[in-house]
């Protein structure tokens, strides 16, 4: 077997171990980031609906650009057995649409977070209990 096929093989595990050291690194530091808030005297009720908050969104979008990216991945690493060459873009194509809808995904859901936490009204504009407002 040559390196090159090795370097084939081997690389797709390469990948998933690094992907899983990346998911298990950012809950461990969301996991220290809520510790920190309730040490300083966070109140837990307000830091777990910030976390339910973060966590909304477009999950179609993410679902969607998971699957065509590794689906892509996929076609790209079978083609790629046929030596480089034109065909390649048949894989190239949905790997890139599908991280594409994954970056959408990423970039839009601060502003998802954002449009839930603003309020209705202004809290000057209640009329007091027993007032009634002016037409």
């Amino acid at each position: 077997m040559s390196v090159y096929n090795f370097i084939i093989l081997l690389s797709p595990s390469i990948l998933v171990i690094a992907a899983l050291v990346f998911v298990a690194t950012m809950r461990y530091i969301s996991y220290r980031e809520q510790l920190a808030l309730l040490e300083h005297g966070a109140d837990i009720d307000e830091v777990l609906r910030n976390q339910r908050t973060g966590r909304q969104g477009n999950r179609g979008i993410l679902w969607a650009g998971t699957i065509t990216a590794t689906s892509g991945l996929g076609l790209l690493a079978g083609l790629l057995m046929l030596g480089p060459g034109l065909w390649l873009t048949a894989g190239f194509l949905p790997l890139f649409v599908g991280l594409g809808m994954l970056g959408i995904y990423y970039v839009t859901m601060g502003s998802a977070a954002a449009a839930h936490d603003k309020p209705a009204a202004p809290a000057g504009d209640e009329p007091a209990p027993g007032e009634q407002r002016p037409a």
